[in-house]
């Protein structure tokens, strides 16, 4: 973080001015410089909503210093580390795309991916904020291409991809199981499958989608499922699962 940016960065005082009434208020009466000192001692230690506070109000006190960009990114990196995921989305995305010349564009733009899937909560809820931090994250590589950001961004979305996949197999598993709804139960395990599992559940997903287009009659589609299984996961207790199923493989 010890890049400056050059230029002016617009912001709402109607925000700062309802933030300045809390206990975390920066110090009115200081300099701009001594401001932003000041709010990078809170960040430092670890006081993030009063760093949060400090940065935002800097962009307000002296809006054409060329440190404007930096104090909005850690505003909103503050924002985030204090547990204020979506408010730290917003700074975020307001300098990656208000100020995309900036140096610290691309970081606020992987901020904000960060924020999201942050924010996204367990498999068994829902996954909106998942998949806009796959859309942040995309957006990132697409308009950045050289970011420094790349391989964690890569490895993001592939967490978030893998959440999406553990939702659609989760919800595979409840028709399967307690529905007794095999048609209903391969919709999602395709979906989980192309959504992109994470190794923990592949074998069980494969396993169960087997099981699935054999008990619909697609024979063809479950001897595949079934090599793959058999194929990349050996060893797993789905495939020796398999091994011991009483029906076998798909009839001909």
């Amino acid at each position: 973080m010890g890049r400056t940016a050059a230029a002016p960065w617009p912001c709402l005082a109607v925000v700062l001015a309802a933030s300045a009434c809390g206990p975390d208020s920066p110090p009115r009466q200081v300099e701009p410089p001594d401001l932003f000192s000041w709010s990078q001692e809170k960040f430092d230690a670890e006081e993030y909503a009063s760093a949060a506070n400090g940065f935002l109000s800097y962009l307000i006190r002296d809006p054409l210093n060329p440190l404007v960009d930096s104090a909005q990114y850690m505003a909103a990196e503050a924002q985030l580390r204090s547990g204020k995921e979506l408010e730290a989305v917003e700074e975020f995305k307001r300098l990656a795309t208000g100020r995309p010349s900036s140096p610290w564009a691309d970081d606020a733009q992987f901020g904000a991916c960060r924020a999201y899937l942050q924010a996204a909560p367990k498999v068994s809820l829902s996954q909106e904020f998942t998949r806009r931090s796959i859309d942040e994250c995309q957006r990132l590589l697409q308009f950045f291409p050289a970011t420094e950001h790349r391989p964690e961004a890569e490895a993001r979305i592939t967490e978030a991809q893998s959440r999406l996949a553990e939702k659609s197999y989760e919800i595979g598993r409840w028709y399967q199981d307690n529905r007794k709804l095999p048609e209903s139960a391969i919709v999602y395990f395709e979906k989980s499958l192309s959504e992109g599992p994470a190794p923990t559940f592949l074998p069980d997903l494969l396993a169960r989608l087997y099981r699935g287009y054999r008990d619909v009659g697609f024979d063809t589609e479950a001897r595949a499922i079934r090599d793959r299984l058999l194929n990349e996961f050996p060893d797993s207790e789905a495939a020796r699962g398999l091994a011991d199923d009483d029906d076998g493989a798909p009839r001909d």
